[in-house]
């Protein structure tokens, strides 16, 4: 019995190789002549934070933190639209604005703040999960790293964080955490399997 369209969010530190699998998966969804849409966020509308992470200026904390939830705010009329006429693939979702705004021993913070608000909630949440130092080398070969991708403490802190997220199952009951240091194609067929196994199983990847 078809059980409808899915949202699955992909989570994890910068260079953890969202992006790849978002596309890996999507090719796996067309092949079964599904419709889908992708969402990433911040979205291009959440200029402030492009500004913050290229260095362009600086926000708060509170600031920041507070843009991010904007973008995310706007986009769920959109996201809730697609939803009932595609599956959706999103590159971070609220899960990271909790991990990265929750530095410093903030996370509790942010998780009962962002708790507070009627997100539409992920089916999955895959977790692409990889240390710090082969996350950095990567991202230092795509392109110059932003203020967040440059700095090894803070994306350490974010990394412990999506581990209190995972264990707290914050905004989701179905995690899958995945050794993002893998070859592409075992994490993407581990993704599979994930889909294959869960609550999205009508789609037969």
């Amino acid at each position: 019995m078809m059980m409808g369209f899915q949202f699955v969010a992909f989570e994890g530190i910068d260079g953890c190789g969202k992006a790849t699998q978002v596309d890996e998966l999507s090719r796996a969804i067309r092949k079964k002549r599904q419709p889908f849409v992708v969402h990433k966020y911040p979205t291009k509308h959440a200029q402030s934070v492009h500004d913050h992470l290229n260095g362009v200026k600086k926000l708060a904390p509170d600031a920041l933190f507070a843009a991010f939830v904007d973008d995310l705010v706007a986009g769920q009329p959109l996201l809730a639209q697609d939803r009932k006429k595609a599956w959706v693939l999103c590159d971070r979702y609220v899960i990271s604005t909790a991990a990265y705004q929750g530095v410093d021993g903030r996370l509790d913070e942010r998780v009962a703040q962002l708790s507070s608000r009627p997100w539409i909630k992920p089916d999955i949440v895959i977790w692409l999960d990889l240390p710090v130092e082969e996350a950095m080398r990567r991202k230092a070969a795509q392109k110059k790293p932003d203020v967040h991708e440059a700095d090894r403490v803070f994306l350490e802190s974010v990394r412990a964080n999506f581990d209190s997220l995972y264990r707290m199952k914050f905004l989701c009951s179905n995690w899958k955490r995945i050794d993002a240091s893998q070859k592409p194609e075992k994490i993407a067929a581990e993704i599979r399997a994930a889909v294959e196994n869960g609550p999205l199983s009508s789609i037969g990847v």
